[in-house]
């Protein structure tokens, strides 16, 4: 669905009010006023929310600017040429947040990899029980998915400080009891997989400075670990690097969400890499050019 108005820096309510049916607004701000929007986020340059329309039922709901024009997805069963309320209602949101649009937005339906779109065509034949009973199974035993699942429920935001806190601990107790009494190479490999799978599934939850500097810290816990698998490299050969690539990888997604102060990123990772026994896995100055200039 499109709405052929041209968006440029001077978007605001007021044009959005202009373009739209009045019935159209004034209910879309009443799906604000009573809580109907849930959370919303950026997605593909432009913003996206789950819109409630019922006990236990919610429509899924993409914004954005494409090609000088306001278009929007929405699962409801509006046109592919008719804004909908929800539609205007995330809109709405979003300016009132004070949301920064891109100029050119991917829709949703833009990105599918092709083996999630035809996964998405059997999705559609479950019924939807069947389908919330699957996702729910798995996500109880898989901490990433069940994560993402109350991320997208609007029930699991940003990383807070008090739980970074607390991981940092828990982290800190996992690097230390590998090389604690008689411990074995493979402690260590143990050790670096768990701190790893902990990182990476933060980077389901919105991004926070909290998350951001908790990788740094567990990238120096490590690369400590990573030093000793370096000792015995004919045991462990490209090992290290490997999980090195994973941490980078969270800290790399968290940077492009946040994009931190250059300077301040450039002294942290200068005194990671500094502190480094061996080589630090944020030890990547290409990776970085973004972000460091």
């Amino acid at each position: 669905m499109r709405l052929d108005v041209l968006v440029a820096v001077r978007f605001n309510e007021d044009m959005l009010a202009g373009a739209v049916d009045a019935a159209v607004f004034a209910a879309a701000g009443q799906m604000l006023t009573d809580g109907s929007v849930g959370r919303i986020g950026p997605a593909g340059g432009g913003a996206t929310a789950v819109v409630r329309i019922g006990p236990g039922r919610g429509v899924d709901v993409w914004v954005g600017v494409i090609d000088g024009g306001l278009s929007a997805e929405c699962e409801c069963d509006a046109g592919p040429d008719e804004l909908c309320t929800h539609a205007v209602a995330v809109t709405l949101g979003a300016l009132r947040s004070g949301f920064t649009w891109s100029s050119g937005a991917t829709p949703p339906s833009g990105s599918v990899d092709p083996q999630v779109r035809e996964l998405i065509e059997v999705a559609d034949r479950l019924s939807r029980r069947r389908l919330t009973r699957l996702v729910a199974t798995h996500a109880a035993t898989d901490r990433r998915l069940r994560a993402r699942l109350l991320v997208e429920a609007g029930q699991l935001g940003p990383l807070a400080e008090s739980e970074a806190d607390q991981l940092r601990r828990s982290l800190g107790s996992i690097a230390a009891e590998a090389t604690t009494g008689r411990w074995q190479m493979h402690d260590v490999v143990t050790a670096g997989e768990a701190i790893i799978r902990e990182l990476e599934i933060i980077t389901v939850r919105p991004a926070s400075v909290p998350a951001l500097l908790l990788v740094e810290n567990a990238a120096v816990l490590c690369d400590g670990l990573a030093a000793h698998l370096f000792d015995d490299w004919e045991h462990f050969d490209g090992v290290p690097e490997e999980m090195g690539e994973r941490v980078r990888r969270v800290h790399l997604h968290l940077c492009e969400q946040l994009r931190p102060d250059p300077r301040e990123l450039a002294e942290r990772l200068d005194r990671i890499i500094s502190a480094a026994e061996a080589v630090s896995c944020l030890d990547a100055p290409h990776d970085y050019l973004t972000y460091r200039a």
